[in-house]
């Protein structure tokens, strides 16, 4: 199981969803399955950002909610790194 790390930039995104109930119950989801590494659904469109954004995951919470993530396996971490729209995510 992978524990857990907030970069300051969820942390501060994630406070634009505490009255989304449905991105958060997805997020919620999305933790458990990345964290206790299960396969994650195609629904969710899961794949690896390219760029200046290498090494970063991405998936899908709705159509145009985001989360970013990286897992550093040599730490058995999670780090969940930003939340939030393409154009807020990814500076598009």
């Amino acid at each position: 199981m992978l524990e857990i790390s907030y970069s300051k930039r969820f942390k501060k995104n994630f406070k634009k969803y505490k009255n989304n109930k449905i991105i958060r119950k997805e997020l919620a989801i999305v933790i458990d399955l990345l964290v206790t590494r299960k396969p994650i659904p195609s629904k969710y469109k899961d794949h690896e950002l390219k760029g200046n954004k290498k090494g970063i995951r991405e998936l899908h919470l709705a159509f145009d909610d985001l989360l970013l993530y990286i897992i550093i396996d040599d730490d058995n971490l999670l780090k969940l790194y930003d939340i939030g729209t393409h154009s807020t995510t990814l500076n598009i």
